[in-house]
């Protein structure tokens, strides 16, 4: 039984950055659910990509809020449109209008088993309720093998199709054809994650992005002396002429404890900018982040957070 002092929050990834209205709608259709608390909209035209931290103690709760979300997603996000394929596509990989739906325990009494259990039953219910295709990732998936978000999304919504279709590629809810034009939904439990980009700046759009591109292979916990637990990959943003290392550093608290901190990252990715030639500028957070991760390893104004640290403060 979940106490009732439990807190969760779902970071709930849509594939929209643009279109205002649409944003608008999905806001309201969170904080229509009683309960829930919408404490911070991220958008990107680049990424085409928008993110909703909502929160509530209550699973029900949760669920209510993220098949409003996922309603405004179907009904307003095309992915086979002009805007949203070819060449207006957004950089970020997606498989679906609600692409990834983490749920994240964020109080100490609540656990990532219970997380599990309501990234499931949400899982089922947009299955069931909207005949979405749902994808469990993380610690709620089944198998060891679709733990992995970046396997399950490879290919994105362009060969989602064929990726279901074939062996252990079915979805664990739902048809195993995807929506026409709202694909599938990832949907997961996972402990608090840093999800962040560093822009590169003081060079060409072509030389900051090949410096981008070779500093995430260098950093990502994949690469031999890279971190652990970072995944990083070199985006344009082309709206602004420069280039970013965009990353998740997945299990932030435990990464903090062993010395791979927020400013510890940000300064190997100074040096490493510094030997190809260009600078770093500012950290861009998405969601929100427990303020001991902020401070861990040095002031958190020294991470030139767009907007301010104070911002993006889980705690506040």
């Amino acid at each position: 039984m979940t106490p009732p002092t439990a807190r969760f929050e779902i970071v709930a990834n849509i594939s929209e950055g643009r279109n205002a209205t649409t944003l608008q709608q999905a806001a309201t259709a969170i904080t229509s659910v009683p309960g829930v608390t919408l404490r911070d909209v991220h958008s990107d035209p680049d990424h085409d990509r928008s993110v909703f931290t909502y929160v509530a103690a209550s699973g029900v709760e949760l669920v209510a809020a993220t098949l409003a979300l996922a309603r405004v997603a179907i009904a307003r996000i095309d992915l086979t449109s002009d805007e949203k394929s070819g060449a207006g596509r957004g950089v970020h990989p997606r498989i679906g209008a609600l692409d990834v739906v983490p749920v994240v325990p964020i109080s100490p009494e609540a656990t990532l088993e219970q997380a599990t259990e309501i990234a499931r039953i949400a899982a089922q219910a947009l299955a069931s309720t909207l005949n979405l295709p749902v994808h469990l990732y993380g610690a709620a998936a089944r198998t060891d093998e679709r733990r992995s978000l970046p396997t399950l999304r490879r290919g994105g919504f362009e060969e989602l199709a064929a990726h279901q279709a074939a062996e252990g590629g079915a979805p664990d809810f739902g048809p195993r054809k995807p929506h026409p034009t709202a694909g599938a939904t990832a949907v997961g439990a996972r402990p608090l994650m840093a999800a962040w980009n560093i822009a590169l700046i003081g060079a060409s759009t072509a030389t900051l992005l090949a410096a981008a591109k070779e500093i995430a292979r260098e950093i990502r916990g994949a690469t031999p002396g890279g971190v652990s637990g970072l995944q990083a990959l070199g985006f344009p943003l082309a709206s602004k002429e420069i280039a970013q290392v965009s990353m998740n550093l997945h299990d932030l608290l435990a990464a903090t404890e062993r010395g791979d901190t927020l400013h510890a990252i940000r300064a190997r990715i100074g040096v490493a900018a510094r030997r190809r030639g260009v600078e770093i500028g500012e950290t861009e957070v998405v969601g929100l982040l427990p303020d001991r991760a902020l401070h861990a390893g040095g002031n958190p104004e020294a991470l030139q957070i767009s907007g301010g640290w104070e911002r993006v403060v889980l705690d506040r």
